[in-house]
């Protein structure tokens, strides 16, 4: 049997030697081309999505800088609710996610925001609130420090709840309600 094209040194000869006998180079091309003629029509749904998602993230975060923008001067009241929100997610953490939430040296608690606030009891209790929290975050975040072991002592959950319990004594005479608790919240 003769093949007289292994020694043909045209293109297609080399083509047939090629698809015969594929090289790495060859099989990771042909890989690539296959990848691309499966996967080529659902790129400009994907682009659009991504474009999209991006436009949306953009809007929001400018809502977000408009809104806040709009709120003036921040006002102790504004801040209660969130922290008492983020302790709550701390006592309840179940991963480092949950524990290190909120950073309370910066946003809400950043120096320069907590300096725009009226100087009063309120915003005396919110800035150390800010500081207390802080501390108890940084010393018991080595508890809740892998997802796989995220285990949140009762002494820091105490000592959350003693600090967020300081804000709300403060707060007692600014007409704000706390949450209901579950058996509240029963009628009978």
């Amino acid at each position: 049997m003769d093949l007289s094209f292994d020694n043909n040194p045209s293109r297609s000869a080399r083509f047939r030697r090629e698809l015969r006998n594929p090289s790495l180079l060859t099989i990771i091309i042909m890989l690539v081309v296959a990848a691309v003629v499966i996967l080529g029509p659902f790129a400009p749904g994907w682009i659009s999505t991504t474009k999209g998602s991006f436009e949306a993230i953009a809007k929001n975060k400018a809502l977000n800088e408009a809104s806040m923008l709009s709120l003036g001067a921040i006002v102790p009241s504004q801040i209660t609710p969130w922290l008492n929100q983020q302790v709550n997610t701390m006592i309840d953490a179940e991963g480092p996610l949950d524990w290190q939430v909120v950073s309370f040296r910066s946003g809400p608690c950043f120096g320069e925001n907590l300096s725009q606030l009226p100087a009063s009891k309120y915003s005396t209790a919110i800035m150390t609130a800010c500081n207390e929290l802080d501390d108890i975050q940084q010393l018991y975040s080595g508890s809740c420090f892998l997802a796989s072991d995220c285990n949140v002592p009762e002494v820091a959950k105490e000592e959350l709840r003693t600090a967020m319990g300081r804000v709300w004594s403060e707060f007692s005479d600014a007409g704000f309600v706390l949450p209901y608790e579950e058996l509240e919240q029963v009628l009978p």
